[in-house]
């Protein structure tokens, strides 16, 4: 293969904007196949050439640059992930501190809520005493006011 065919391939590749990468097929539908090149130029080189040929309207394209271009897509991607990430992490960072704000204050208020209801308990079972005490105590006074009144009268 000659640099005619290269510069020519390199011309029309730009020229019809390909697909980046390994080419799947020609412009023209046919499948796309792997050549290594015997020219003096690039002995050894591997491309990729429709199954019709290389001539100037079907495809060709040299493996290596496939493989870089591949390459500089996944670069690409990776680093969107990287920054999906980035900003994945600030937003968790967010919520943490949200959540933990959010549990403070509800903390707070439960634990306030607590002792309200403590408080309630307490007078609750204080009444309750003393309506048990009150209840025993006016049997009580009954009875020695019963036995007062029976003492009189003897």
């Amino acid at each position: 293969m000659s640099s005619s065919s290269f510069t020519s391939g390199n011309y029309y590749r730009r020229r019809r904007n390909t697909e980046r990468g390994t080419p799947k097929e020609c412009w023209c539908g046919a499948p796309s196949d792997i050549f290594t090149s015997g020219s003096e130029t690039n002995p050894g080189r591997l491309y990729y050439c429709c199954a019709k040929g290389y001539h100037k309207s079907h495809l060709f394209k040299w493996a290596d640059e496939c493989l870089v271009e591949e390459v500089e897509d996944i670069k690409a991607v990776i680093n969107g992930m990287n920054r999906d990430i980035s900003e994945l992490r600030v937003n968790v960072g967010r919520l943490a501190n949200g959540v933990k704000t959010e549990s403070e204050r509800k903390g707070g208020e439960c634990l306030s809520e607590s002792r309200c209801l403590r408080n309630v308990v307490v007078c609750v079972a204080g009444m309750a005493i003393l309506c048990y005490y009150y209840s025993l105590f006016s049997h009580v006074l009954s009875c020695f006011v019963i036995i007062s009144q029976l003492s009189r009268v003897m």
